[in-house]
């Protein structure tokens, strides 16, 4: 055949390569007359297209074909890789972008074919694939070729039209083997149905023989959208499709009466406004609701037809007001609803539902205020009300002021005051004021009069003795010098404040109201200030957190340990130390809650699995110089001079010692825990001796056994890690856990005593610089003797689970 462009069908074999076009199919290959001889075959097939499909079938009596391994007995659908095996000869095939390619191969491999299944073709039966076509075999003529090889006589008429008729007969067979049975469902049944695109179908009852793929359905029904959906018929050869039809929406007209332009809204969506002609809504239940201005809402439930069948709904609104009537005596007053004007008397109002506020005023007369609740679309009429003339105005003013004013028995405030008074008639005015006489006033007012009206109240005194012992003293009343003791003050019968104060002395104050007519006398017993033992001065101070700071006397003591005293270490130098003036000292550790006053970021963390950051539990964590500076906070809080100064080395305590909050001293620290109170020194915070008794502090003890390697083993306090400040019992001058719970740092820096033996030490402070502080006490993780002890110093340079402070002060 003419080689083309347009080919459908190449073959390739020995290098040489023909090509057909799909007029020239089906191509025969085999022996004798076909188009492709192939040597030594007696078999023959033929590779045909229909419909875009290639397809192969054995020519009649032969029975030794093979496709990829089975026997082909009929009609078969060609895939790419498909091998036809004739006799000893193979083709193979490939497929791509519609177009089929055969290499024929002349030498075939053991397997490729076998000889026929005599039985099987006998029968006819044997294993079918779902790609065989039913096309009965018809005689084809393929396209004589140029060359002149395989040239025919043209066919006669009868033969063309018994080759159509074949042809007819083998894609109907073809068609009717790979169509599948499909059942179209559609709801509610059309008038009118079709499948628009599809050429090859059969309509067998309420079935199509349809081929798989892509089918357009058409329908149509009145009352409904035409349907137009593309469904997918698969392999199945018995299928089922069902569709529904959507109907029209409805026509809708919406009014509502009286006639206003309501806002509808359609299922919560905006729809329009009254009035709405046939607008279209889907079928179904719905919710309308209408809203206007100063009406009611309506909603209606409203159940549409659709199929743009017409429907209609009217509703009526109930007005959201109501005329209300109001007249005065005399006429002509001007009418405020809720502060707005809306005209004069008399007058018909028209008012929104709810309380509304109603205000009349007329020139010369008293306003009318009133309140009136109207209800929707219900009409009152108002009793008449009765203007009184104005009121006359006084402004009332007192020497002193904030006296209290009653006008006819009724209070009405304190001076200055401005009152309104009824025109016409006496009124009597009474103004009191403690320390002073009452008062009494008659006024009348002319109607829409202004005046002032100024009063000097007349004070009352009593007589006051004033004493003190020794006498010379200062007295000051309210703040004020009003000379020495002894001395008879006369003073406003008012409460005051009287204090008598001595250089030396400690300042003695109270509280009294004078009574005129009775002589009172007030007699101070004044106690002398003494730095040592702490005379005169206040027992207990309070910080503004509410901390308690407790007053220890001076006193002498040794401060250290002796050289035969058991776990003694070589920084306890034994030293004689006199404290010469009395100090303040915190009862109780600073809890974590206090330091968050101050810092409040502040974690104390936790050791194990235990927390160290409650409220009431001693702070930890902390660096000396934070602890100077949370002292400086404290101290400035209270308006007292701050002790601590940021140096080039750090923070400092500024010496001598201000008034402010600060550590306690090394000496102070260990006098109040070993000597204050006592007659003889204390080894252990609870006595001379080991073990610990029940209750005396917390230490490392058996509650701890799972945080700490050891322990002491006879004693359990409870508390496996720090416990609330204050829960055991007070030393002799009332200071809590100056043992166990927490070590504490003092004030001084850190040093190993060198002072010559048997010097006294007066009020010392340590070393003016070091890198290290000095830490004082036992805490929860003590347990060896050497710890225990009170005499036990310690050092460090940076925060610890275990390491707190409390405050201290001087005495002024």
């Amino acid at each position: 055949m003419t080689e083309t462009n347009e080919w459908v069908l190449a073959t390739q074999e020995s290098g040489f390569r023909r090509q057909f076009d799909a007029a020239a199919l089906p191509v025969r290959f085999g022996g004798g007359d076909d188009d492709i001889r192939l040597a030594g075959i007696q078999e023959s097939v033929q590779i045909g297209l229909l419909d875009d499909v290639f397809f192969v079938q054995p020519r009649k009596n032969s029975s030794n074909v093979r496709l990829s391994g089975e026997l082909l007995r009929g009609s078969r659908r060609l895939n790419d890789g498909d091998v036809i095996a004739i006799d000893t000869a193979r083709l193979e095939c490939r497929i791509s972008g519609g177009k089929l390619t055969v290499d024929i191969k002349a030498q075939v491999t053991a397997g490729d074919t076998a000889p026929p299944d005599l039985a099987d073709v006998a029968r006819g039966s044997g294993p079918r694939r779902d790609d065989e076509f039913e096309v009965t075999p018809v005689s084809f003529s393929g396209a004589q070729s140029a060359d002149g090889m395989h040239a025919r006589n043209a066919p006669s008429k009868a033969a063309w039209i018994t080759g159509i008729a074949f042809g007819l007969l083998a894609v109907l067979g073809w068609f009717a083997f790979t169509a599948k049975s499909v059942e179209i469902v559609i709801e509610p049944s059309p008038t009118e149905m079709r499948l628009a695109d599809t050429l090859f179908k059969i309509q067998l009852g309420d079935r199509f023989l349809l081929r798989s793929g892509r089918h357009r359905v058409e329908a149509e029904l009145a009352g409904y959208y035409p349907l137009n959906a593309v469904v997918d018929v698969g392999q199945s050869p018995d299928q089922s499709v069902v569709l529904a039809m959507t109907r029209l929406p409805g026509l809708i007209t919406l009014r509502t009466a009286p006639e206003v332009n309501a806002d509808v809204l359609l299922d919560g969506e905006s729809l329009g406004r009254t009035p709405l002609v046939d607008v279209e809504i889907v079928p179904g239940e719905h919710e309308l609701e209408f809203a206007a201005p100063r009406f009611i809402p309506v909603t209606r439930a409203f159940s549409v037809a659709g199929g743009h069948e017409k429907q209609a709904l009217s509703v009526t609104l109930t007005p959201n007001w109501a005329p209300v009537s109001l007249a005065t005596d005399p006429p002509g007053a001007e009418v405020f609803v809720d502060g707005q004007l809306r005209g004069a008397t008399p007058i018909r109002l028209e008012l929104d539902a709810g309380e509304r506020a109603l205000e009349a005023r007329l020139a010369g007369h008293n306003a009318w205020r009133g309140t009136v609740r109207v209800e929707p679309d219900v009409a009152q009429d108002l009793p008449p009300v009765v203007l009184s003339p104005a009121d006359g105005r006084v402004e009332l003013l007192s020497t002193p002021s904030e006296a209290s004013v009653n006008v006819n028995g009724e209070f009405r405030g304190r001076t200055p005051l401005r009152l309104r008074l009824t025109p016409g008639r006496n009124h009597e005015i009474v103004l009191t004021k403690p320390g002073y006489e009452d008062a009494v006033r008659e006024l009348s007012v002319a109607a829409d009069s202004g005046r002032q009206l100024a009063i000097e109240l007349t004070a009352q005194y009593g007589e006051v003795e004033i004493q003190s012992e020794p006498a010379n003293a200062e007295i000051w009343v309210d703040g004020r010098r009003a000379g020495n003791t002894p001395s008879t003050l006369r003073l406003t019968a008012l409460d005051h404040r009287i204090e008598v104060r001595q250089p030396g002395f400690a300042t003695q104050s109270a509280e009294i109201t004078p009574r005129p007519g009775f002589s009172q006398t007030l007699a101070f017993a004044l106690e002398a200030l003494d730095d040592s033992t702490g005379s005169g001065y206040p027992r207990v101070l309070r910080t503004t957190l509410g901390q308690e700071l407790r007053l220890v006397p001076a006193g002498r003591f040794a401060m250290g340990s002796s050289r035969r005293e058991q776990g003694r270490r070589s920084n306890e130098v034994l030293r004689e130390v006199e404290l010469s003036r009395a100090f303040y000292l915190g009862t109780r550790e600073v809890t974590n809650a206090e330091f968050r006053a101050f810092k409040s970021d502040h974690d104390s963390g936790t050791f194990g699995s235990e927390s160290l950051s409650g409220d009431d539990q001693p702070v930890v964590r902390v660096t000396w110089d934070e602890v100077a500076q949370f002292l400086n906070w404290l101290s400035i809080e209270d308006a007292l001079q701050p002790v601590y100064e940021e140096t080039p080395a750090g923070w400092a305590a500024m010496q001598p010692l201000r008034s402010g909050y600060r550590l306690p001293t090394e000496a102070e620290w260990a006098y109040a825990a070993r000597a204050a109170g006592l007659d003889q020194e204390l080894v252990y915070p609870w006595g001379q001796m080991l073990p610990p008794p029940d209750r005396s502090g917390n230490y490392a003890d058996l509650s701890a056994g799972d945080l700490l390697p050891t322990t002491l083993v006879t004693y359990n306090d409870g508390f496996p890690v720090s416990a609330p400040v204050g829960s055991f019992a007070p030393n002799a001058v009332g200071i809590y856990d100056l043992g166990g719970n927490v070590a504490e740092w003092v004030q001084d820096v850190y040093v190993i005593d060198v002072a010559p033996a048997g010097e006294l030490l007066v009020d010392p402070l340590g070393p003016a610089a070091g890198r290290s502080h000095v830490v004082r006490g036992s805490s929860w993780r003590s347990y060896l003797q050497t710890d225990l002890r009170l005499a036990s110093r310690d050092y460090s340079t940076d925060r610890r689970e275990d390491l707190g402070f409390r405050i201290a002060r001087n005495l002024e």
